[in-house]
């Protein structure tokens, strides 16, 4: 099965990070995925790109923009970025000139569209700007895929 990632960036605390990787990892086996696609954002985009490398299933980075590595604020999350890049099976970025919403959007969409499924890290709230998870959830929920949530905030595990 081929899985694409949607998520929050920020996690809050390292259990709520543990805990998303452990419902992350039991999805990727329980749904025996085979492929995964992520745009290696941080957050759960990485933490899912993590765990695919240490199963060793191939994953497809989508590349929301030129200038991506912008949007990495720290060094240490652009340096991951990088490495999770390099151990990426493909890598297809899109054609817009610069980070914006609608290259996120555009992005969530390609994860969307390639997946059998979505693993979706999000708190069930309307996303704050274009391309966000709840946006992506969306346009998921349209083209009737099947969708894990995995809500960070409950700690609740469903299909939705």
């Amino acid at each position: 099965m081929k899985a694409g990632i949607t998520g929050h960036q920020h996690l809050v605390s390292p259990e709520t990070v543990h805990w998303v990787a452990a419902m992350l990892e039991n999805a990727i086996d329980k749904y025996h995925v085979q492929q995964g696609f992520t745009s290696l954002a941080i957050g759960a985009d990485q933490i899912f790109a993590e765990i695919l490398m240490g199963k060793n299933i191939p994953y497809v980075a989508i590349i929301p923009s030129q200038g991506y590595e912008t949007t990495f604020q720290k060094s240490e999350h652009l340096l991951n970025y990088r490495r999770l890049l390099k151990s990426a099976a493909k890598i297809v970025t899109l054609n817009f000139e610069k980070p914006e919403e609608r290259a996120f959007y555009e992005a969530g969409r390609q994860v969307v569209d390639y997946s059998d499924i979505i693993l979706a890290v999000w708190d069930g709230q309307p996303a704050k700007g274009l391309g966000g998870t709840g946006d992506v959830v969306e346009y998921a929920r349209s083209k009737k895929k099947r969708i894990v949530h995995v809500n960070p905030i409950t700690k609740n595990l469903s299909e939705i």
